[in-house]
């Protein structure tokens, strides 16, 4: 075969070749979501607690730690709002400020919640936490379905200001218990309903303070962006380089371990019990992978 025959086909197969790899295979390869930002959707910015999380924590366990979160959340989007939380003869009014940001890792959520004091529902003989909540529309088409994403911290306070807190992934699915579908715990889901181990939990770290002058309750946590290992149980696996719009829904209030229900607010309003799927009127919130600052990009 002559060099230039051979020449030839080479230049053939390098052209087929780069054919493939910017035609063909793309179709093939997994497409980035990217979704269109509403106008009035809330944008999270690209930030990091500082100090970070783990430097807030208190050296001993149950210990409150203190820390000014407008300070450690200063490049945060604050999003400012009112619960009223009716309990037995009354009802709370807690000012409150959450805060949100990201990194290509993480989202990291704050709250301030001035009023909250202690669970009511608490006695002597236990303590009921108090819990702030945080529910996903995934896709952002208006109808919760299985699984979608939420985040529970739940903080333990005694009367004399300390305590623990627990976080708990939050489902959408149907609890056969109850007979209907709503928001679940996730590792309840896991080991009630489909008979597994719970093996990980999309939360990295956390921290919470409680002023008992003021009552008022300080959460900060960072959650995972993607966890696949947990997808059953969390749809929010974002991808770098995506950009998701989200619907999005706070709850504050206190647990009570009852069958009543918990003594909740939420914004922008109340949808406890979750009896309804109808996501369509929650706000929008932009998590934005695709542009990440050089500060980030590593």
């Amino acid at each position: 075969m002559s060099s230039k025959r051979i020449l030839l086909l080479s230049l053939f197969f390098f052209i087929l070749a780069l054919g493939l790899t910017y035609y063909v295979l793309p179709q093939f390869a997994p497409r980035l979501r990217t979704d269109s930002v509403p106008p009035d959707a809330y944008t999270v910015p690209w930030m990091r607690p500082n100090p970070s999380i783990q430097e807030l924590a208190p050296q001993l366990p149950y210990s409150p730690p203190t820390f000014d979160i407008d300070t450690v959340m200063a490049q945060a989007l604050r999003i400012n709002m009112t619960f009223r939380i009716e309990i037995p003869n009354g009802t709370r009014i807690v000012r409150s400020t959450v805060y949100l940001g990201h990194d290509l890792d993480y989202l990291y959520v704050g709250g301030k919640f001035i009023g909250m004091f202690t669970n009511p529902a608490s006695t002597l003989e236990r303590t009921v936490p108090n819990i702030f909540s945080l529910f996903f529309d995934t896709a952002s088409d208006g109808v919760l379905k299985n699984p979608e994403s939420g985040s529970r911290l739940s903080s333990y306070i005694t009367s004399t200001g300390t305590g623990a807190w627990i976080y708990h992934d939050l489902v959408w699915a149907y609890g056969a218990q109850v007979g209907r579908t709503e928001w679940i715990l996730a590792d309840n889901y896991y080991t009630i309903y489909l008979g597994k181990t719970q093996p990980v939990f999309a939360v990295g770290d956390g921290v919470k303070g409680y002023d008992n002058s003021t009552g008022t309750l300080i959460v900060l946590f960072s959650r995972y962006l993607q966890r696949p290992e947990i997808s059953e149980v969390n749809a929010l696996q974002m991808k770098r380089g995506e950009r998701w719009v989200m619907g999005f829904l706070f709850e504050l209030g206190y647990a009570t371990n009852s069958d009543a229900g918990d003594y909740v607010d939420g914004w922008p309003r109340k949808t406890y019990p979750y009896l309804s799927d109808d996501s369509s009127w929650w706000p929008k919130l932009v998590i934005d992978l695709s542009n990440a600052p050089s500060s980030f990009s590593a």
